[in-house]
């Protein structure tokens, strides 16, 4: 289980077995029943004066994935992702058929499989939920309109209830309003006869039940949550999360635990942070790293796992709505770039960015003329030495045993930027970074580690190995103490100015190091912070671990 799967997961099964969404003892046995582990990361939450945990996560996914649940325990939220996502590609098809013209299915093929869309199906996760419901909404707004008034009615309402849906989850989606918006006042008339009077009149209507779809969700989502746990959303009541380290209520925790949590931890409602936007999100470095990172990061970049958003610009948008499209993905990503810009992506275990796969399907209404076969041939191919991984195995994500993504090929971890904003990637295992004389060390290999307290490192593979260097000033030069069986040693970031023999075994080389890999603020701090990145390549014949040092020579 990775990231919060474990809660979507168990509370899918509450509402298929109990039909309801409160925690239970009995929730937590089944879960273990059927999946042979404990629920890590499991995220509960609770009302003042309200006696039951409810799950921390809107309920939208669990609703779809509880009766494919039921029927298969393990197999039915991968069942139930995989029909949605069908579903989503066979509306958007139909929708877009009139301007894309008979590769309209060939050009959904290309958004959902050159990129890494269609493997959120193997993750039971809300992500995957969001963006088909962008995208069945926006294929009733871009979509012919039906022939009967009573079709026509229900049409924008559900449109209104699919994305105010994906807006409720995050209200930074509420931006795919925009172009739903722009689209009633682009509409035509149903029929040629229809007045000028009548077609205002028209998009008036449209307008209303396109709003009215949105509050009736609104509504009865918000009073679900509030007769659970006293808040609107499922992120404003007393919120914490349990692993086998803390325990878990009903089982490992005794009675009152939860409050003796909350006056120990606190409380980590996402209503009562204060931290939302920090003081560093308006740091100009900060942004112009976190924008390379967005469009072009190793793990998380747009155009290495979202390839097709260049076919939203090469079908030539026109008009407002379909502008407005490319609009609502931009400010979005842009949003999160300014709220979470130590964590724009969604965080440990995401699938590249998967903040941004919710608005991704907004792009795939994008395109007002068809386009050339050869772009729908050249995208995939593009996309290929980024998605290989994926495309080869995908029911390998997310992550290896030891925590190291999947998703990233080889072309990406040697071609494209490692995102140094980023605080929860670990490209090396669950422990990739340390403090390490005097300097903070991210490790960039699996076959790297740190040996007790941080203080020795250790390369335990063939070679090279890669790992930053930070310190919250200029760092010009490092001594580098290595066991003296690596040598002869390259060495890449830097270049060698000294080397003498080292006492017991050891070797001693002094590196002048390469202007900083990266400057900006880190996640502890609201200063510039200067990171260097070093690679070392023992000698090829090396068969064993051996130890090094790295200190900084003022």
């Amino acid at each position: 289980m990775v990231g919060d799967e474990a809660t979507y997961l168990m509370q899918a099964e509450s509402l298929a077995w109990d039909l309801d969404l409160v925690y239970s003892r009995e929730d937590f046995e089944r879960f273990v029943r059927h999946w042979g582990e404990t629920p890590e990361g499991l995220i509960l939450q609770k009302g003042r004066g309200n006696p039951d945990l409810v799950y921390g996560k809107p309920f939208f996914y669990a609703a779809w994935a509880a009766p494919f649940v039921r029927a298969a325990p393990r197999r039915g939220p991968f069942v139930a992702n995989a029909v949605l996502l069908a579903l989503a590609a066979v509306a958007t098809a139909r929708a877009i058929r009139p301007v894309v013209g008979r590769a309209a299915p060939l050009w959904v093929a290309v958004f959902v499989f050159a990129s890494v869309a269609f493997a959120h199906v193997f993750w039971a996760h809300i992500d995957l939920f969001l963006a088909c419901s962008t995208a069945l909404g926006l294929a009733l707004v871009f979509g012919p309109e039906p022939a009967t008034p009573l079709r026509r009615s229900l049409r924008w309402l559900a449109a209104g209830v699919l994305l105010a849906a994906v807006g409720f989850s995050r209200p930074l989606y509420l931006t795919l309003f925009l172009p739903a918006a722009l689209a009633v006042l682009e509409r035509r008339p149903a029929s040629a006869e229809e007045p000028a009077a009548g077609a205002a009149r028209g998009s008036l209507r449209r307008m209303a039940l396109l709003t009215a779809g949105a509050l009736l969700l609104v509504v009865a989502a918000a009073g679900v949550h509030e007769a659970l746990a006293g808040s609107w959303t499922s992120y404003g009541a007393e919120r914490r999360s349990f692993n086998r380290v803390v325990g878990f209520p009903e089982v490992d925790l005794p009675p009152g635990a939860w409050e003796e949590m909350i006056e120990d931890l606190g409380n980590a409602s996402w209503l009562k942070r204060r931290d939302l936007v920090g003081a560093s999100a308006g740091n100009l470095h900060l942004w112009a790293w976190n924008g390379l990172y967005l469009l072009a990061g190793q793990s998380v970049g747009l155009l290495p796992y979202f390839l097709p958003v260049v076919l939203a610009l090469l079908g030539r948008p026109r008009g407002a709505a379909r502008w407005g499209l490319l609009a609502a993905a931009a400010l979005t990503a842009a949003a999160f770039l300014l709220v979470r810009p130590f964590n724009f992506y969604g965080g440990g275990g995401a699938l590249a960015n998967r903040y941004f796969l919710p608005v991704y399907p907004a792009l795939w209404f994008a395109a007002s003329r068809p386009v050339r076969l050869p772009w729908l041939v050249l995208v995939p191919l593009a996309a290929a030495p980024f998605l290989w991984p994926l495309w080869t195995a995908p029911r390998a994500y997310p992550l290896d045993d030891d925590g190291v993504f999947r998703h990233v090929s080889a072309a990406a971890g040697d071609h494209l930027p490692f995102e140094t904003t980023q605080n929860h990637l670990k490209p090396a295992g669950q422990v990739p970074e340390v403090v390490h004389r005097g300097l903070w060390v991210k490790l960039l290999d699996p076959d790297l580690s740190a040996a007790g307290d941080g203080s020795v490192l250790v390369l335990d593979g063939p070679g090279p190995a890669s790992l930053l260097l930070g310190r919250g000033r200029p760092l010009s030069e490092v001594a580098l103490e290595i066991d003296a069986a690596a040598m002869p040693l390259d060495v890449g970031g830097g270049r060698v100015v000294g080397e003498e023999p080292g006492p017991e075994g050891w070797h001693r080389l002094q590196i002048e190091l390469d202007r900083p890999r990266a400057v900006h603020p880190m996640w502890w701090t609201e200063e510039n912070f200067y990171l260097y990145r070093l690679t070392l390549d023992p000698r090829e014949d090396l068969q064993r671990a051996f130890a090094f040092t790295i200190t900084p020579l003022e």
